[in-house]
């Protein structure tokens, strides 16, 4: 993916435009596959969660624009890289 940060308000929110993809080192920009994730974003939320001890930390509420070709993809692989997230946030 080729993108850009549209927003970012510290340690409260971040918001990333995806407007191209990367091929063979060469950033696309234009074209029939760029166009299914053109001004696609994804937007984290970050909430501090101040419950009991055991419950303490930060909440992250994620929003993707996605197309339904990559609906499956996404449902598999984004579990995974916030569990590494999580990881490596809690070293």
């Amino acid at each position: 993916m080729v993108s850009k940060i549209a927003e970012n308000i510290p340690n409260r929110f971040v918001s990333i435009q995806h407007y191209g993809l990367l091929k063979a080192d060469k950033e696309i920009t234009e074209g029939p596959e760029v166009e299914k994730w053109a001004n696609g974003f994804e937007n984290y939320t970050f909430q501090e969660n101040n419950g009991p001890d055991s419950y303490r930390g930060t909440i992250i509420i994620v929003d993707l624009d996605t197309t339904e070709d990559f609906v499956g993809y996404m449902n598999e692989t984004y579990p995974k890289a916030l569990d590494k997230l999580k990881e490596i946030c809690e070293k």
